[in-house]
């Protein structure tokens, strides 16, 4: 059930807020993104594969939140640029390991120091008291979510991979 519309975002209920708040933030970082020419996802995958490096395509796809499907579509696209590369995995004869490329770090190293300033204006102003109830707060609504989900017959079960 859609909440309607409220007059101001102060009477907003939690569920509209937490759209609201989405929808801002890719606003925000698809801006930032323009002058390199990334989509938001290409964005996630370069910074996962910066911190934790490389990675099949399955656990990758988990970390960005994305199914596997979605996921190889931006690999692909990634390494047509040159921004990613593919290699057999030497621990899995069926598994690609997907990398950055050596002339993407650069950018990557940059895409890193966007993530931290965004990370630190989305919170300006909040106390850690304060982040920490809204995390609390967040995680609880994602649980009673997944909870309804698993009640209704039929529908999809969805981890930390949807999108």
């Amino acid at each position: 059930m859609q909440e309607p519309m409220p007059d101001s975002l102060t009477q907003a209920g939690l569920g509209t807020l937490t759209a609201a708040v989405r929808r801002r933030l890719k606003h925000v970082v698809g801006a930032r993104l323009t002058p390199h020419q990334l989509t938001i996802q290409q964005f996630w995958v370069m910074l996962v594969l910066l911190e934790q490096g490389p990675s099949s395509l399955h656990p990758l796809a988990q970390q960005v939140w994305m199914d596997d499907p979605t996921a190889s579509r931006v690999v692909k696209a990634m390494v047509a640029r040159g921004l990613l590369r593919t290699q057999p995995d030497p621990r899995h004869g069926r598994r690609i390991l997907i990398s950055l490329a050596p002339s993407a770090l650069p950018l990557s190293r940059e895409l890193q120091d966007l993530a931290v300033e965004i990370k630190a204006d989305i919170v300006q102003g909040l106390s850690l008291d304060e982040q920490a109830a809204m995390r609390h707060g967040l995680l609880t609504m994602i649980a009673n979510l997944d909870g309804m989900l698993a009640r209704i017959p039929s529908s999809p079960h969805f981890s930390n991979s949807d999108g």
